[in-house]
């Protein structure tokens, strides 16, 4: 400890708020209250154990310190840190203890600098030396103007240069300072967000908070480090005050709190689906999540659609994780995926269905894996190089629907097969060992440490005997004298077809919903494509997904050819140009592939020219239709159309 040193600590930036009584004056601090805070707890410490072991300095820290002389009680103490810290700093200067939260951040840093002053003093130092060295402390003064000085730009400027914020406390000062009720916003909003999504010290569920609620307002991907900017910036644009802000801030963390922890406003299905989304670490959901909550609470959907819904999430992420889908796409994904499937506002007519269908139209990294492709994986896809998901996977099965529950907490997977084979395991390759050590089949959960247990298969069995409960994970583990590939692989299938029944989703199939605002052309106004984007079509009473003419005209003579067998291949022969072409030297489908301009082979011996205008397809289709006999009525396409305005969609 250096007592004979100046020390500069940093600056202080204040304002004076208002005239008071004894000609004092309340200063509102802009930047600098930890510090200031921190060397009060320290002063207060040192005063309580000069007090212990008779110092003797603890009256002239008390009187010219910590508290004022001579003036009105409000302000006797010198220091009135934020509300929520207030309470716990006037019950450890009046030495009530009894009040004091021993957990909370005013008691842990008191108790950190009473620790050290006592080392200090161990070591020989007097309590005076050490409030000696205190007095050499220098803070820089810069004093506002109220009314001509901008708090807020010297508060940003001075905090580049130092340690950074986090995004939540530059966000506090953006929306509480230079308020003329900032007690006000600060005690019925501000205070109100902490105290359910800060826990303690713990800014971990805060800071999500705004990143997700960022992304969410501004519909776009939002690094952490440009987040506060953003911020600002979303302000701006859409012309909130500080309260109107702080007044939405509050709502969607009433909502998101139940992201992170069990919210009784909600059922038990949706607190659990939930749950399991943060067991599995699924995050990027939420800024679509928020979109469902809000409709939630605005009475557009009801509690069975939200549980179906979140269910219907769940599943999707589930299965991308187990399949080994790449994740990279998914914040993206989720950011557009609201306004994708309610661009048409009927849809929210058939919330679940709409949500549903959309998702399974996805294709590329997108696509919702099927049922076969989730169970192919479930059994021979490495499950345990993604922690979270396996540990959730195999508690889940365990847990199924049932009353009685095992926690996650302090469990690890074991593998029944160990991950280093000894002596006793070798009547299994290194091939086989490679390939089904991480296996679902060959995993399981205990409370015991798994990097510890190398063992043979009798010591294992006994080890998940008596460190876990679970008994749908090790029923055919229990009667098994040893432990092979096959056992593996039968363990593997039983336990897929758990996960199957339980993640079972049943594709929607309604032509009623579309995600683009859509027209209908037939055959008999087929000049109307002209610029159109095509969206699907239509026929035989079935509709098909479709956004490029060219393949649904391969696609229609796919259907053709397989409704009435032969006919594609003697069209060919004759060589066929589409109505409304006159003298043309080419074909427009023939059997010799040299005819065509730019062919392609669709069927052995048959060949398509593909060089088409989207009004050249539809005159082509009018004509299969007469070659092939099939009723033109029967066919038609779905364009996008012009949005309606809001009197139109009402």
């Amino acid at each position: 400890m250096d007592t004979g040193h100046k020390h500069f600590i940093g600056a202080i930036v204040y304002m004076a708020s208002k005239e008071a009584s004894f000609s004092l004056r309340d200063y509102i601090v802009i930047d600098g209250q930890q510090r200031i805070t921190t060397v009060m707890l320290l002063l207060k410490a040192l005063a309580d154990v000069s007090k212990a072991v008779g110092g003797g300095c603890e009256d002239e820290i008390q009187d010219s310190y910590l508290h004022n002389q001579h003036c009105a009680e409000e302000f006797k103490v010198k220091l009135k840190p934020i509300k929520s810290d207030n309470d716990q700093f006037l019950a450890l200067l009046q030495d009530k203890w009894g009040e004091v939260d021993n957990d909370g951040h005013i008691a842990l840093n008191y108790l950190i600098c009473k620790n050290r002053i006592e080392k200090w003093v161990g070591r020989g130092y007097s309590p005076n030396d050490i409030l000696q060295a205190l007095e050499k402390i220098e803070f820089v003064e810069i004093v506002l103007d109220k009314g001509i000085d901008d708090p807020q730009i010297i508060f940003e400027s001075i905090n580049s240069t130092g340690l950074e914020l986090s995004n939540a406390d530059l966000i506090r000062n953006f929306l509480l300072m230079n308020a003329s009720n900032q007690e006000f916003l600060y005690e019925n909003y501000w205070l109100y967000i902490e105290k359910i999504l800060k826990p303690k010290t713990d800014y971990t569920n805060l800071k999500l908070f705004f990143l997700e609620y960022v992304i969410y307002k501004t519909n776009s991907p939002v690094n952490d480090s440009r987040l506060y900017e953003r911020f600002v910036k979303m302000f701006k644009e859409n012309h909130y005050t500080q309260e109107s802000c702080l007044k939405e801030l509050k709502y969607y963390a009433d909502i998101f709190k139940a992201f992170v922890s069990y919210d009784d406003n909600y059922s038990v299905i949706v607190n659990k689906t939930l749950g399991s989304l943060r067991s599995l670490k699924q995050t990027t959901c939420y800024p679509f999540l928020l979109h469902v909550f809000n409709d939630y609470k605005k009475g557009i959907i009801d509690n069975a659609t939200l549980e179906k819904t979140l269910k219907l999430i769940l599943n999707y992420l589930l299965r991308r994780s187990v399949c080994g889908i790449p994740s990279n796409s998914l914040r993206g994904m989720f950011i557009y995926l609201y306004g994708r499937i309610f661009k048409v506002t009927s849809n929210k007519q058939k919330y679940y269905e709409a949500i549903n269908k959309f998702l399974f139209t996805l294709t590329t990294r997108d696509v919702f894996p099927s049922d076969s492709e989730f169970e192919r994986s479930l059994r021979t896809s490495n499950l345990y190089s993604n922690i979270a998901m396996c540990r959730f996977l195999l508690v889940d099965i365990e847990n199924g629907d049932g009353k009685e529950k095992i926690s996650a907490d302090n469990l690890t997977v074991e593998h029944i097969m160990p991950q280093s084979l000894g002596v006793e395991w070798n009547y299994i390759s290194q091939e086989k060992h490679e390939e089904y050590v991480h296996v679902l089949g060959n995993l399981s959960v205990t409370g015991y440490n798994s990097e510890l247990s190398n063992k043979s298969f009798s010591e294992k069995k006994k080890i998940i005997r008596e460190n876990s409960k679970a008994v749908v994970l090790n029923s055919d583990v229990w009667d098994r004298a040893t432990w092979n590939i096959a056992d593996i692989k039968a363990r593997g299938k039983r336990l897929a077809d758990i996960v199957l029944k339980r993640y079972a989703v049943k594709k929607v199939l309604d032509d009623a919903i579309e995600f683009e605002y859509v027209t209908a052309i037939g055959l008999d106004t087929r000049s109307d494509v002209v610029g159109k984007k095509l969206v699907s079509f239509r026929f035989n009473g079935e509709t098909f997904r479709q956004n490029k003419f060219i393949s649904m005209l391969l696609d229609v003579i796919k259907l053709l050819d397989k409704s009435k067998p032969g006919v594609l291949e003697n069209i060919a022969k004759e060589n066929l140009t589409f109505h409304g072409v006159k003298n043309s030297k080419h074909p427009h489908l023939s059997g010799r592939k040299s005819d065509l301009r730019v062919p392609i082979e669709i069927k052995e011996g048959v060949y398509l020219e593909t060089n088409f205008s989207s009004v050249s397809i539809m005159n082509f289709i009018d004509t299969l239709m007469d070659q092939f006999n099939v009723d033109k009525s029967l066919f038609s396409v779905s364009v996008v159309a012009e949005e309606p305005t809001d009197d139109e969609d009402d």
